[in-house]
């Protein structure tokens, strides 16, 4: 009962905040029409980045678009949970098998039509060097073939991992807690990002508390 519940409340996320879902994906549209990876990170975990990749893929998905997610936040995965799926084989097992050939066994459909999902994966005892392997690039360039867009949820900007994949992806979505945020600690993500060399798309302030609109939960900004 509680898997059908995490599947059926990104649903209800999915339908609750429609109007701000499509908002977030025609502004992106405008800024990069050609963007194939987004990676969304946050400032600290429990932002709900997590949340808004798996509704941002379903919400690209309405456009009959081809969408994988790949959960690169290893230490906190939650993607598999989200989508009722399994974590037993995921990325951190692809990185170690080193070869494109099992691609497809690492893959799984999700219940939203065009969504897909390659889960983290048990926990490496090496997660940032798994990452730091050229073979980690190489599946990005592979499913960016395969998929019209890929979204990585990755861990909050100030882990090592995440300053690695902003690196390889084409652009970068930071989610921001409403109230919770400071702003040096805005300030301080946005820097940690750029000096990664990340092309940071635009934020996502999340858990928004609104009175005239408070159905909305996100609200977004560049």
């Amino acid at each position: 009962m509680k898997r059908q519940r995490k599947n059926r409340n990104i649903r209800d996320l999915v339908i609750k905040n429609a109007e701000e879902l499509r908002l977030v994906r025609t502004n992106i549209g405008f800024i990069n029409k050609e963007m194939k990876s987004l990676m969304l990170t946050s400032y600290s975990p429990a932002e709900g980045k997590s949340t808004l990749v798996a509704c941002m893929a379903a919400t690209y998905a309405q456009q009959d678009k081809k969408v994988l997610i790949i959960d690169a936040d290893f230490r906190r995965p939650t993607q598999y949970q989200k989508l009722e799926l399994s974590n037993q084989h995921g990325l951190s097992m692809l990185l170690q098998e080193n070869s494109l050939t099992e691609l497809d066994d690492f893959i799984q459909e999700t219940h939203f039509p065009n969504v897909y999902l390659l889960p983290a994966g048990p926990l490496p005892p090496n997660p940032t060097e798994l990452l730091e392997k050229e073979f980690f690039q190489q599946i990005i360039q592979e499913t960016t073939g395969i998929f019209d867009l890929v979204l990585i949820d990755a861990p909050p900007a100030g882990i090592a991992d995440t300053q690695i994949v902003a690196n390889i992806v084409d652009n970068v979505l930071v989610v921001v807690e409403d109230n919770r945020v400071k702003k040096t600690q805005l300030k301080q993500t946005i820097h940690v990002l750029e000096q990664a060399d990340a092309t940071i798309i635009g934020f996502v302030l999340n858990k928004v508390k609104r009175k005239k609109r408070s159905s909305s939960d996100y609200y977004y900004n560049y």
